[in-house]
């Protein structure tokens, strides 16, 4: 169930608290874990990299709604946006 991330990702603008809590989420369920699991420097930086990244697809698909990425299927935006987070997680900058 995605509706309480969906309400915090919308309140977070306007809401301090409610950016305050978006942030440890992330920190704590994505950024924390990747950059562990990196052996780069910069491992904070390309953990942060990905949090933009799936921030702005969840804001496309379950706020704003874009089409088609509204609609697309799991494994069809996986197989597009896999890459796209492989890079800033082990490409060269």
């Amino acid at each position: 169930d995605r509706t309480p991330l969906v309400m915090l990702t919308r309140s977070a603008p306007t809401d301090p608290q409610s950016a305050a809590l978006l942030r440890e989420f992330i920190d704590r369920e994505i950024t924390d874990r990747l950059a562990a699991l990196l052996d780069t420097p910069d491992a904070m930086l390309r953990a942060g990299m990905v949090n933009v990244q799936i921030l702005g697809l969840a804001v496309a698909r379950y706020i704003v709604r874009i089409e088609p990425i509204a609609s697309a299927s799991v494994d069809e935006l996986a197989g597009m946006f896999g890459p796209v987070v492989q890079h800033c997680l082990t490409g060269q900058r």
